[in-house]
């Protein structure tokens, strides 16, 4: 069973469109858009899936997780940053703006008893199982 759907990039693309968008597809953005994707882990274990998202320099409060048939939403939102008047740039790869991810959970999850703990700019979500989805031990007896 797959807890998260994912689609890789392509890499064989042509060398000279690679260079010409290489900061796009180093930000994992989408194009044209402000909306970034989180990096994550994820991890399965006899009674729970635990999903772990890259999110540096967010404040708790600035980070949403919600739920909808299964469909587990992160939504995360960092400020844009002023231009100063005056200040060039040479280069800016924090990024800055909105972060969201949506999983597709699997049906044996428990979605009321999910908790989350924010710590060093990793948010960690564990998602426990449906006791029926829980391994059981059935007793072999001996005649």
């Amino acid at each position: 069973m797959t807890l998260v759907k994912f689609a890789r990039p392509t890499i064989n693309r042509p060398w000279e469109h690679m260079l010409s968008n290489i900061f796009e597809d180093m930000s994992y953005s989408t194009p044209r858009s402000n909306v970034w994707r989180p990096s994550m882990d994820a991890r399965e274990n006899e009674k729970n899936f635990e999903l772990s998202f890259s999110l540096p320099g967010f404040d708790k409060a600035d980070i949403t997780v919600s739920m909808k048939n299964n469909s587990l939403n992160l939504k995360a939102e960092k400020a844009e940053v002023k231009e100063d008047e005056g200040v060039k740039h040479l280069t800016r790869e924090i990024a800055r703006g909105s972060y969201e991810r949506n999983i597709e959970l699997p049906e044996n999850v428990n979605a009321d008893k999910i908790s989350a703990e924010y710590k060093s700019g990793i948010l960690t979500l564990s998602i426990p199982k449906t006791k029926e989805a829980l391994p059981k031990e059935i007793p072999v007896i001996v005649k």
